[in-house]
């Protein structure tokens, strides 16, 4: 597995967009995105496509133009309300069609909580089918967005037992999710990965039983699980990554983990009590409990990096962390809560 070297950019960088003459092993997220779409459509009439901005040029970072240049009429251009149009998903999957909507800030799910929640999630336990639909969020970073545009809210709806979320984060992941549409399914993008290629869902360094060590990433920070791979590897530790795409799922893992989060008060502290009850010693690296810097610099700050991770494996190994080679001298140190 070739390790992605992300660095902290100093300036916004620009949209991704999609190339279309790639195609098969070559195609990175967005790619994949706009693709298993078209063949979910394909496969299935029902299948439609529906948001603010997915007829636009840009199409959402590309992952929608496919589709509407494929399937003009299953595309569906709305405006920007959130709680309508999550309505009008639950009302169309329960009449039969399997709906796909795209909620490009995922900050404002919170108004689509009432239909998802308290509708599409209980249809299923109340004498009827579970509608079949997909809502896309895709949550912020990049551009000091500020506290309003740039959470993650993925651990409130994998909260609920009638809902499936997922944290896609390989091209594998995604290839699963476009599989088919079955049951009220949320799933979470991060804006960094639209650009990434992960090929697998796991490292294959060597034997996974044999390893000292297992990063465990949760969307985006699969990244930077990679990179805190290498760090540690230089070191002579044997670490392997994973990448947890269904957070409610049971997964494999070693004797030792290290899980990161893309918020304070998010999934990996569950995910880490899990662990913890089955014997499995964990640590979590996450960012401070505080929302999301309006600043750019500062939100770079905010965010832990693969240093923070490598940092956090060497203490779970009781090994001295200042000689590990990254973009900070100590080690990070989580904010509230026991890990």
């Amino acid at each position: 597995m070739e390790i992605i070297n992300r660095k902290r950019p100093t300036k916004p960088q620009p949209m991704p967009y999609v190339r279309w003459d790639r195609e098969g092993e070559h195609m990175n997220y967005a790619e994949t995105i706009a693709h298993e779409t078209v063949a979910l459509m394909e496969r299935d009439p029902r299948v439609i496509v529906m948001g603010a901005g997915v007829t636009d040029e840009k199409g959402i970072f590309g992952t929608t133009k496919l589709a509407h240049e494929r399937f003009p009429d299953r595309v569906i251009e709305t405006p920007l309300s959130e709680t309508m149009l999550t309505g009008a998903l639950v009302g169309l999957a329960q009449n039969g069609w399997k709906p796909i909507l795209v909620h490009a800030r995922a900050d404002f799910m919170t108004l689509s909580m009432e239909h998802l929640i308290n509708t599409a999630a209980k249809w299923g336990y109340m004498g009827s089918d579970a509608p079949n639909l997909m809502v896309r969020c895709i949550i912020g970073q990049g551009w000091g967005n500020g506290p309003q545009h740039t959470q993650s809210t993925a651990h409130w709806f994998a909260a609920d037992p009638g809902l499936r979320t997922l944290l896609p984060a390989t091209i594998p992941a995604l290839k699963r999710v476009y599989t088919d549409i079955e049951g009220p399914t949320v799933v979470f993008e991060h804006r960094r990965l639209y650009e990434s290629e992960i090929k697998g869902d796991m490292s294959q360094y060597g034997d996974p039983d044999t390893a000292d060590i297992q990063l465990v990433g949760l969307s985006a920070t699969t990244l930077d699980c990679i990179e805190a791979c290498a760090l540690l590897r230089k070191r002579g530790i044997n670490a392997e990554w994973a990448s947890m795409s269904n957070p409610n799922a049971s997964f494999p893992t070693l004797r030792r983990v290290v899980i990161a989060d893309l918020n304070n008060q998010g999934l990996a502290a569950d995910i880490g009590i899990r662990m913890m009850m089955n014997g499995i010693d964990s640590l979590i690296v996450r960012p401070p409990a505080t929302p999301v810097p309006a600043s750019y610099p500062l939100e770079q700050e905010w965010y832990p990096t693969p240093a923070h991770i490598a940092n956090a494996a060497l203490r779970l190994l009781g090994e001295e962390s200042e000689s590990v080679v990254g973009d900070i001298d100590e080690p990070f140190v989580p904010t509230g809560g026991p890990f």
